[in-house]
């Protein structure tokens, strides 16, 4: 007597789909439907994201991981490139203000005395970042508060010298730097939050 042919397992559905990327680009790696071990970082995306590019639709190269503002934190989010290209505030570069976040993984510090630019990192943001970043450079763009397209400097550091010290600075190199208020400090966002501080001779 033939036995019973027993039917398949149904299929398991999911509600959860992630997006694997490389921490030290932002660039896609992988989506999938289940949590996988060939990499580390990722984050959740909603079905019609994964399936846009499962399918081929879109490509990986359409999309990037970057940190975006809301309110007094940055969110990481999966950020389509075409929307980038839209508003410099939106990008992966986001200017850098006076605000009141508690403990920011990043301070950046105009200092008008000594003139000279300091940046300090967290003790939390180093513990975090120190293998991501790996011997990675830190950009910082001086650029013009009234005009975001002109850019006055590019300040490049070493991320070990970064994380390894207390305090990096670095001098100004140029007069319209001595003047805080015209101008604006922006950086691609490494860090889950961050500020400015102005040091003059009134404080």
């Amino acid at each position: 007597m033939a036995r019973k042919k027993m039917p398949p397992p149904p299929v398991h559905l999911t509600d959860k789909y992630y997006a694997y990327y490389d921490p030290a680009t932002n660039q896609l790696l992988s989506v999938t439907n289940e949590k996988i071990n060939l990499y580390t970082d990722y984050l959740e995306v909603d079905f019609d994201t994964y399936e846009r590019l499962v399918t081929g639709r879109e490509k990986f190269s359409d999309y990037l991981l970057g940190h975006i503002k809301t309110e007094d934190k940055t969110v990481l989010k999966l950020i389509p490139v075409v929307e980038q290209a839209y508003s410099f505030k939106n990008t992966m570069l986001e200017v850098i203000s006076e605000n009141k976040v508690k403990d920011p993984e990043l301070i950046v510090e105009w200092h008008g005395v000594n003139k000279e630019w300091n940046f300090f990192v967290s003790s939390t943001a180093k513990g975090r970042l120190n293998v991501k970043l790996d011997s990675a450079k830190i950009l910082f763009f001086i650029i013009l508060e009234s005009d975001y397209d002109f850019l006055i400097r590019t300040i490049v550091i070493d991320s070990q010298e970064l994380l390894s010290q207390k305090c990096v600075g670095i001098p100004f190199t140029s007069e319209i730097e001595n003047h805080i208020g015209k101008l604006s400090v922006a950086s691609r966002l490494i860090f889950e939050s961050q500020t400015l501080r102005i040091v003059n001779e009134n404080n």
